[in-house]
């Protein structure tokens, strides 16, 4: 077990602190208690996420100390510490946003090397347009904002908390987005158990429309080598995350509550479902389906529409046999 240093910055628009504050095991900082040094690996933070320092330069810093076998479980630990002293802390100053900017540092106080924090995952980047002529099509967008039906309202507020995941930097926060957004679209109760229909879009149907479906379809998709051990298998993670959801709502539950490997698969796992889904609710609006009844009675007609086998090959079930949870994987 390696000793770690985190320090973030909190946000732009957050509080401005004098003197060093501690709370148990977590210190909010002044600014000036950096060195000189530390500011050089802050500035190359906020370089690598684009983000102007100086915007950044008198927020307070938060920092706790932790025991963990590697980086990312420690940073886990962090988020854990940090989010709890902010929740009680917001009150004090509730115009000011008590939120982590992505700024910051980790240092293995064994060793005494600094790190300069980055986000790896795939990160949003410009995309271009192309003009289609002077006149604005009306596309599916125009569509949804001018029909008004229970499944094209759910698909709005699916949108809205998968945008939400979308930007949200708290593994966590984010799982649960993903999974409040596939229960706006999808869920029609309290006691409704949307797992079924969520392995459906993800390539894998059960259950007894599994047998309206194309023979040569389900040959199809059954082909890939991995895809009987996904078949078996996910049905079991898609109920862990079910209950993940319940437990963190219900019970206050953190993310140090589960490993990195857990929470690195189920954010996978959820923004491959929440996408899946959300197209899949998109055709169903397009071809007139109004309700969650009707978009479930007419299941496999919308799968077979929407079904992209190379997708589910190449990009879903690749993902998964390469995600770094292949231990959790029985």
């Amino acid at each position: 077990m390696t000793n770690y240093l985190i320090l973030k910055l909190l946000d732009s628009q957050s509080i401005y602190l004098p003197t060093t504050h501690v709370y148990k095991n977590v210190e909010l900082r002044s600014y000036s208690a950096d060195n000189d040094y530390e500011i050089k690996v802050l500035m190359e933070s906020a370089e690598q996420e684009h983000l102007d320092f100086s915007k950044y330069q008198y927020s307070a810093r938060i920092a706790t100390i932790v025991k963990s076998e590697n980086d990312f479980d420690a940073l886990n630990l962090s988020e854990d510490r940090f989010s709890e002293v902010l929740d009680m802390k917001y009150r004090e100053a509730p115009l000011s946003n008590y939120k982590l900017s992505p700024i910051g540092y980790i240092k293995n106080l064994d060793s005494g090397k600094i790190t300069p924090l980055q986000n790896e995952e795939l990160k949003p980047s410009i995309s271009f347009f192309t003009n289609r002529g002077d006149i604005q099509p009306f596309d599916s967008t125009n569509f949804i904002l001018n029909t008004n039906t229970e499944l094209t309202e759910r698909y709005r507020r699916s949108l809205h908390w998968s945008r939400n995941s979308r930007n949200e930097t708290n593994k966590q926060l984010k799982i649960l987005f993903n999974w409040f957004a596939l229960e706006a679209l999808l869920k029609e109760s309290e006691i409704d158990n949307i797992n079924g229909i969520i392995r459906w879009f993800l390539g894998f149907p059960n259950g007894k429309k599994r047998n309206e479906l194309s023979q040569n379809l389900l040959r199809q998709l059954s082909s890939h080598k991995s895809y009987t051990q996904w078949n078996k298998s996910l049905p079991q993670f898609i109920d862990n995350i079910r209950k993940f959801r319940n437990e963190s709502v219900h019970s206050g539950f953190r993310s140090g509550d589960f490993t990195s490997e857990e929470l690195k698969f189920y954010s996978q796992i959820t923004q491959f479902c929440t996408a899946q889904c959300q197209d899949a609710v998109l055709s169903a609006i397009l071809n007139n389906i109004e309700t969650v009844p009707e978009f479930k009675s007419y299941l496999t007609c919308i799968f077979e529409e929407t079904c992209n086998v190379n997708h589910i090959h190449g990009t879903i079930i690749h993902r998964l046999d390469n995600c770094v949870v292949n231990s959790l994987v029985k």
